[in-house]
């Protein structure tokens, strides 16, 4: 019988949903018919190549049902009995053994005839008609048995064991090796536990085939299936008409009325509140009127935390299901091997973010987290001027001012839904790489910035321009933007200064860089990579790393490293400060210094005149929001953004500059409410960092996984600062020496050395004995 993980003990937040605080003299409320409850996801996939072809929903009620081992049980004893028979007592007269004489004299005694001792009315007489099979078999309500039947279809599911197939499968020979290989290499087979084949009819070629792989598996038809089936094998595969004809035949016991079925209500709600109070002594009747109406309580109470991350998982589907006016094309899907390539398809809007997209994307990325066949995840943008601009704010915009509180409430929709996805990559357990090949803003950097493989081009335009429409860097920006090195990421928030091509390796926005023309190479090179089953993650990142290195086409040699040197003294005197108002003061005065160089006192004026176009409040919020985002981990991250964002919906600087900065042609100067720093107070600033009570929080799709700093950024990206300084410290040696020390260290990746000078020039000095000495 299978079996499933114990639950661990039931609390109101290990529920996962707020339970309201309900007097325990509220009668339970009367039986009702159960709402609809959202349809649960499945990918169909191709055999025997095993590729994803289309997605497919069924109700939750059909294949997203609680486990019930001790429907299971009864289902599988009354297969069971019904199958069983024995003949062992019933014996024709000539196999009983004895003699014909009479056991009694009859005549003349006035009893009855008995006849011999293998008469059937003696014990252990043969039958006169006989021998008739003894029947074992026991009953069970349909309405039992259909339930069984999703019971085990649905424990299949929630454990990723039932896998879809297209209808009319087939193999091309029916030779049993060659689907044993089939079998293997998809981790259906033997080794995986085996897999049940259900098909309509068997096909000739594969039931053939099947006859000399039986450990890998059985095929059977969808009339001969039964629970106990289900049950055995290791993996349940089925084509998709049979699926659905099976669970149109055991639905009997939908069309009834039953209380809610999933979402938790409000006698679910009482039950697990007298539960609380009956493990502090108090008896369950006592406290709920009407609780002797209630059957099976303690199964009531298994059914809430059976149900806890049901709840939750069935929002999420629900939110990743395509609408009408969704884009098909949108975004296209590819598959070269182990590779599985995203492209976003909006080319003539830049490949803006927008929800069709994201609803696309997120059940792609759950489909290739539990293939075996998906190696390597690469991200990448149609068309040659940008990988992604951004979410598609223009229209969040207009739907708040055409639509008023509803386009709010989408708009914060959109962005949870951007911020799930967001946080999915960051914590993502498969290699994923980002081409970041032309324009990366907004929601594009949300897409690549937390790969733990990141590629620029020469093509590469990097910023965060949201402090220039009202807004904040989202996205994730409150992780990835403080932990830059210095204030580099303060900068980049503030101001929205752009990276381009190779600057955004130098600044560690990009793990690697080469150029755009040898891409299509490079992906089919790591289409070719095949990983051991027991590589980790960082086994498999360093023979990408290295495979990468492989299409190293050099530096451009009249690109040095831009925010290097006296400028990057300044970016880090400059924006050290935490007010917007201290960091313009100290812009003043690198301006007005007589001793700056001329280009640092360019640099202030321009980088004050950025600011002065900026919204006050979204430079005031982005500067405490760096503050605080070292503080704060992925998950954390996301849930404050999500937060932030729903209360910049409310803003007007939002609409404002939206409407001014990308709306409007030729753009317009946004008119900032208010319109000067001094106009924004400390409190105003905290209001969006302040979560309410009863406020939701963004339920993300990955748990257990979050982080404080990038897990790899040290294996992958070029050295930090702190990682020269340990060298520097450990050592006396030369500069060279240390230059060449670090390179060999990192394997000769590209952009260390030039990366690794700019730091010991800024941050060292050269004693008298010609080692290097870092500065204070």
């Amino acid at each position: 019988m299978a079996t499933e993980t114990p639950l661990p003990e039931l609390s109101s937040s290990s529920i996962g949903v707020s339970i309201p605080s309900l007097p325990l003299t509220t009668p339970i409320a009367p039986r009702r018919a159960a709402p609809t409850p959202p349809d649960v996801l499945t990918t169909v996939y191709k055999f025997p190549s095993m590729e994803p072809m289309r997605f497919a929903y069924y109700p939750a009620t059909k294949l997203f049902l609680p486990l019930r081992r001790d429907i299971l049980h009864r289902a599988v004893v009354f297969e069971g009995d019904a199958t069983r028979q024995g003949t062992a007592s019933t014996k024709w007269r000539s196999d009983v053994h004895g003699s014909g004489r009479k056991i009694r004299p009859q005549k003349g005694t006035g009893q009855a005839r008995l006849g011999d001792r293998k008469s059937p009315m003696l014990r252990g007489g043969g039958v006169a008609f006989g021998p008739q099979p003894r029947d074992f078999s026991s009953g069970l309500p349909r309405k039992i048995y259909d339930l069984a039947w999703r019971t085990a279809l649905s424990y299949r599911y929630r454990r990723g064991q039932l896998v879809v197939l297209g209808n009319d499968i087939d193999i091309e020979m029916n030779e049993s090796r060659w689907l044993a290989q089939i079998m293997e290499w998809n981790h259906l087979g033997q080794g995986d536990g085996g897999s049940l084949l259900v098909a309509r009819s068997p096909p000739q070629n594969l039931a053939q085939a099947f006859l000399g792989a039986e450990g890998h598996g059985r095929l059977k038809s969808e009339d001969d299936v039964d629970v106990k089936d289900l049950l055995k094998a290791g993996r349940v595969m089925i084509e998709k008409r049979s699926l659905d004809r099976l669970l149109e035949r055991h639905s009997s016991d939908l069309n009834r009325t039953v209380p809610s079925a999933i979402i938790l209500t409000a006698e679910l709600v009482l039950a697990v509140k007298a539960h609380s109070n009956a493990s502090e002594g108090q008896n369950y009747s006592s406290c709920v009127p009407g609780a002797s109406s209630i059957h099976g309580t303690s199964h009531v109470l298994t059914f809430v935390q059976s149900t806890r991350v049901t709840a939750q998982m069935l929002d999420e589907y629900s939110d990743f299901r395509e609408q009408p006016d969704d884009d098909p094309d949108d975004v296209l899907f590819n598959t070269l091997y182990g590779v599985r390539t995203i492209q976003l398809n909006r080319p003539k809007k830049y490949n803006a973010l927008d929800g069709s997209m994201i609803r696309k994307i997120i059940p792609r990325l759950k489909e290739y987290q539990k293939s075996a066949l998906a190696s390597i995840i690469i991200i990448g943008g149609a068309g040659p001027k940008a990988f992604c601009a951004g979410g598609d704010v223009s229209q969040l915009a207009k739907d708040i001012t055409e639509n008023g509180d509803a386009g709010q409430a989408t708009s914060k929709s959109y962005f949870g839904l951007e911020y799930k996805l967001d946080h999915l990559i960051a914590t993502y357990p498969k290699p994923y790489i980002a081409y970041l090949d032309g324009i990366t803003m907004g929601g594009g950097v949300g897409l690549s910035v937390h790969a733990p493989i990141r590629i620029a081009t020469e093509n590469t335009n990097f910023a965060m321009p949201e402090t220039g429409i009202g807004f904040f860097p989202d996205v994730g920006g409150s992780f990835f933007l403080p932990r830059l090195e210095g204030f580099l990421g303060t900068y980049l928030a503030l101001t929205s200064e752009s990276l381009k091509g190779v600057q955004a390796l130098y600044a560690g926005v990009a793990t690697h860089y080469i150029d755009s023309s040898v891409l299509s190479n490079l992906t089919a090179r790591l289409a070719e990579l095949v990983f051991k089953d027991y590589d980790n993650l960082h086994t498999r990142l360093h023979v990408i790393d290295r495979t990468i290195e492989e299409f190293n086409t050099g530096l451009p040699h009249d690109e040095p490293p831009q925010l290097a040197g006296n400028l990057r003294l300044a970016i880090d005197y400059c924006f050290r400060y935490d007010t917007v108002e201290q960091i313009v003061s100290a812009l003043e005065r690198e301006r007005d210094s007589s001793n700056a160089p001329p280009q640092i006192k360019n640099w202030a004026k321009r980088t004050l005149d950025k600011l002065a176009e900026k919204s006050p409040t979204s430079l005031k919020v982005t500067l405490r929001q760096m503050r605080l985002g070292l503080r704060w981990n992925t998950a954390e991250t996301f849930n404050r953004e999500y937060h932030i964002a729903a209360k910049f919906m409310r803003h007007p600087d939002f609409v404002n500059g939206v409407t001014a900065r990308l709306i409007h042609k030729p753009a317009t100067k946004a008119q900032w409410e208010p319109a000067a720093l001094d106009g924004v107070s400390n409190d105003d600033v905290e209001n969006f960092f302040r979560i309410e009570e009863g406020e939701d929080s963004l339920r993300l799709l990955t748990q257990g996984l979050d982080y404080d700093r990038y897990p790899f950024e040290r294996d992958l990206g070029l050295p930090r600062e702190e990682h020269v300084e340990q060298v520097v410290k450990e050592k006396a040696r030369g500069r060279q020496e240390l230059v060449d020390a670090m390179v060999e260290a990192k394997e000769g990746k590209i952009g260390v050395r030039e990366k690794v000078e700019e730091v010991l020039g800024r941050r060292t000095v050269i004693n008298n004995d010609g080692k290097v000495i870092w500065k204070g």
